[in-house]
């Protein structure tokens, strides 16, 4: 059965589906990366970025077999769909998160929030199907701290988990949103770009109303 997305999404804005399968490995609906959203706030200052995922990522790891895997840390670019790299990530925060080669993966010493990371060297590609880097952030600098919600829920007959971060972005150039998330072996992955409604295109038609407006009162007037 194909995930369906979970309740909590309503009204936001889709950037990915994973299309309810494991992609480059297996392991069935435990590593089954779902969908991506986003949804921003009245006055497009805070943005929330929303996953769900067969995956733990409410304790940020999946014991399969015997070996446990751990949650990736969520990849972000806000300028070109990520095809020149992700300069933003955001640091879930888990105790104890660690690559599929078994080395620990850093917790950034400001926690749990949105990081600023060099694209080519801030992000550890540390999974077993390579297809599916980045993994997690190494190295960055915090942009804004996050505030992060998390549930298991069940939805259809799948067993999803869904976890989001909200974030200020004030001041921000923001021209779409792309996502990617992976787990530490890699067996899937979800990735997608969505654009942004341009408040600047609004605007412009709203002055275009009104000076079609201003013309038709000066030609009313002029016949009088």
């Amino acid at each position: 059965v194909l995930a369906t997305p979970l309740s909590v999404f309503n009204g936001w804005t889709q950037i990915a589906d994973g299309d309810g399968y494991v992609g480059p490995g297996a392991g069935g609906q435990a590593f089954d990366a779902e969908y991506l959203f986003y949804k921003f706030n009245a006055d497009k200052t805070e943005l929330s970025i929303g996953l769900q995922t067969g995956f733990d990522i409410k304790t940020g790891s999946q014991l399969y077999g015997s070996k446990t895997y751990y949650a990736g840390d969520l990849a972000l670019s806000f300028d070109d769909c990520g095809a020149n790299g992700w300069e933003y990530g955001v640091e879930f925060g888990f105790a104890g998160q660690r690559g599929n080669s078994g080395a620990p993966v850093p917790i950034l010493s400001d926690g749990a929030g949105l990081y600023s990371v060099n694209s080519q060297t801030g992000w550890n590609n540390d999974v077993h199907f390579t297809g599916s880097v980045p993994f997690a952030i190494q190295a960055g600098s915090v942009v804004a701290n996050a505030a992060f919600t998390s549930a298991v829920c069940t939805a259809m007959e799948n067993n999803s988990y869904w976890r989001t971060a909200t974030f200020s972005v004030a001041g921000m150039d923001i021209q779409n949103i792309a996502a990617h998330w992976t787990m530490s072996c890699g067996n899937d992955v979800i990735q997608g770009c969505a654009p942004v409604p341009e408040p600047q295109t609004l605007l412009l038609m709203g002055i275009g109303l009104l000076g079609l407006a201003f013309i038709g009162r000066k030609k009313i007037g002029d016949r009088a």
